[in-house]
C-alpha cells in the first residue's frame, strides 16, 4: 500500500515562520545599532598626551595635502604614503598616527604604535652614551630634521615626561640592534609631525 500523505501546513507553522524571519531581522538591526554606537562612543587618545584622538578624515584639505605631499616628496620605500582617512591626529602635538582606524571605524591606537610604523626594539635616542649617539650618526647621512637636541634619558618610550614627549619636533628612538632610527619630523609650513623611518647608510 501506497501512503500518499502531504504535510499539513497550518496557521501556526505560518506565525511561526514569519516571527521567526522578524525576530532575525530585528536581531540583524539591533547588532547595527550597537556597532555603530561602540564606534562612535569608543575613545582612543593619543600615548603621549592622554587626550582624545581627532580623526584624519576630519583635517581640512589643505592640511591633508601638506602632509602627504611630505611623505610623498620623500620617495622612499619605508616611508610610503598612506591613507589620511585611515589615520589619527594628536590635536595637542600635530603628530599623525597611519593605519589605526579599524573595519568598525574605530581609532586604535597605543604604544605598539611603533613596532607597527617599523619592526624594532626601540629606546629613547636620549638614553644612549655620547659614544653611541655618535657612532650612530656615522651610520646615518643626516639626523638634523629629527630630534637630537632634548631627549628622554629613560629608555622607554612610554616612560617620557611630559618636558620631553611633547617637544616639537617629537622624541627620536633608536633600534640598538639594527641602528634604524625612527622619529617624528615636522611637516613643512604646518604644525603636524610624521614618523620617519631611516635605515643607515652602510652595513655595519
Amino acid at each position: 500500500m501506497v501512503c500518499n500523505s502531504l504535510a499539513v501546513i497550518t496557521d501556526t507553522d505560518v506565525f511561526l515562520f514569519g516571527f521567526t524571519l522578524l525576530l532575525v531581522f530585528l536581531l540583524i538591526l539591533i547588532s547595527f545599532f550597537v556597532a555603530t554606537w561602540v564606534r562612535r562612543n569608543a575613545v582612543s587618545v593619543c600615548p603621549y598626551t592622554g587626550l582624545p584622538l581627532r580623526r584624519g578624515s576630519e583635517l581640512p584639505y589643505e592640511g591633508a595635502r601638506k602632509i602627504l605631499q611630505f611623505v610623498y616628496d620623500r620617495q622612499e620605500y619605508d616611508n610610503r604614503i598612506f591613507d589620511i582617512k585611515r589615520a589619527a591626529i594628536c590635536r595637542e602635538t600635530g603628530r599623525v598616527f597611519p593605519n589605526c582606524v579599524t573595519w568598525l571605524d574605530r581609532i586604535d591606537v597605543d604604544w605598539t604604535f611603533l613596532k607597527k610604523r617599523y619592526p624594532g626594539n626601540y629606546v629613547s635616542w636620549g638614553s644612549l652614551t655620547l659614544e653611541q649617539q655618535s657612532a650612530i650618526r656615522k651610520l646615518h647621512d643626516s639626523l638634523e630634521s629629527f630630534q637630537t637636541e632634548i631627549s628622554c634619558p629613560d629608555p622607554s618610550p612610554r616612560e617620557a615626561t611630559p618636558k620631553y614627549a611633547l617637544t616639537k619636533p617629537g622624541p627620536l628612538y633608536v633600534d640598538i640592534d639594527t641602528k634604524t632610527l625612527l622619529g617624528w619630523q615636522l611637516v613643512p609650513d604646518s604644525d603636524f609631525e610624521v614618523l620617519i623611518v631611516q635605515k643607515p647608510k652602510k652595513k655595519f
